[in-house]
């Protein structure tokens, strides 16, 4: 992770752990790569995101079932 300001920026490859990191993503259009354990279901910006749930272009994904990486570039 790299420090701008007090905003940590992801890796690409990185994990989104924390919720800004989902704000960031969602609020600069940087797209993620969704997995189920090693498995990948998706790739895409995301369109709303709680402290739950992530939208990703109209579905739903809980946040504590998947796991979210960074694709800054995509």
């Amino acid at each position: 992770m790299t420090k701008t300001g007090d905003v940590h920026m992801l890796q690409q490859g990185e994990p989104l752990t924390l919720h800004r990191h989902f704000q960031y993503h969602l609020q600069y259009a940087i797209p993620v790569e969704v997995y189920c354990g090693d498995v990948h279901v998706d790739i895409g910006v995301l369109t709303a995101v709680d402290a739950s749930f992530a939208e990703l272009q109209g579905t739903l994904y809980s946040r504590s079932l998947f796991t979210f990486i960074s694709r800054p570039g995509f």
